[in-house]
């Protein structure tokens, strides 16, 4: 609760507060509050899931508003995914804010799903969109910014949570937790493939619509799921990440805008981005 106070920029119980006020007005619990920790019930999952595509639209039409009174060139709507920012969007926008002082920059926190999606509509310039993208590559500018190693989460009193690094066939056996296939298109049949390459094959018990989902599933039905590497940074409470020795494994960091009528700000972004992933800058 106080990283979430912190991301929110309120105070710990301020933010207890609002939750305790919604949960009485929905009539049921959003959090599982317990020694280990605090989790979304059913209820919070299926509160996200409901409430996201609302605010998202809220943010697209207010971008829409802000671009009309302002002028277009003014500003950029990027999607990304959002533990890739780290590493990649928030260097490159460093950058390209002392280049286009005036640029107002919209950041959408989206699954590669609603990025085609958003992509599709014209409601994103730019999408860091990961490996999915290839699925519609071939409608936008594409440039791969980054080949990343692929990690194993596991839970961590799992007998290989403390091993560096494992070949994928160590988890021969294992019960598998994939993401629902139009939140991230083509991810269980790359995992799916990368399986096979090893032997054996894949065996999904469960599919999400959210990382926390994702993580939750994996401590409580001890199973794994495989993500590109830079989630390793991160581990949730109850999850180690390992990597896979495979050099098959990898995953392709894709970033796309849109073609012909992208701005200059949108098509520097892509340069910055893909000279961070070169490790050029």
């Amino acid at each position: 609760m106080n990283r979430a106070a912190n991301r929110l920029g309120i105070a710990q119980p301020t933010l207890s507060r609002q939750i305790q006020s919604l949960e009485q007005e929905l009539g049921g619990l959003l959090l599982d509050r317990g020694p280990w920790g605090v989790r979304p019930t059913d209820l919070g999952y299926k509160t996200k899931s409901s409430i996201q595509p609302v605010i998202r639209s809220f943010d697209l039409a207010l971008a829409e508003v802000y671009a009309e009174a302002r002028g277009r060139k003014t500003q950029l709507r990027v999607g990304y995914l959002g533990l890739s920012a780290a590493r990649y969007l928030n260097p490159a926008l460093a950058l390209l804010r002392a280049e286009f002082p005036d640029l107002r920059v919209w950041l959408l926190d989206q699954t590669p799903g609603e990025q085609i999606s958003a992509l599709d509509s014209g409601e994103l310039d730019v999408a860091l969109i990961g490996q999915e993208g290839a699925v519609i590559a071939d409608a936008y500018y594409t440039r791969r910014i980054d080949r990343l190693r692929t990690c194993v989460a596991l839970p961590d009193g799992h007998p290989l949570a403390q091993e560096e690094e494992i070949p994928l066939s160590a988890l021969k056996g294992e019960a598998f937790i994939g993401p629902m296939d139009e939140e991230v298109p083509g991810r269980n049949e790359w995992t799916a493939k990368l399986c096979e390459q090893a032997g054996f094959r894949q065996r999904i018990i469960a599919k999400t619509s959210s990382l926390g989902e994702t993580f939750s599933l994996v401590v409580g039905e001890q199973a794994v799921a495989l993500f590109p590497d830079y989630h390793e940074g991160a581990p949730p409470p109850g999850i180690a990440f390992t990597r896979l020795l495979d050099k098959a494994a990898t995953w392709d960091f894709l970033v796309l805008r849109q073609r012909g009528r992208g701005s200059a700000a949108a098509k520097r972004l892509v340069e910055l981005l893909a000279r961070i992933g070169s490790n050029k800058v």
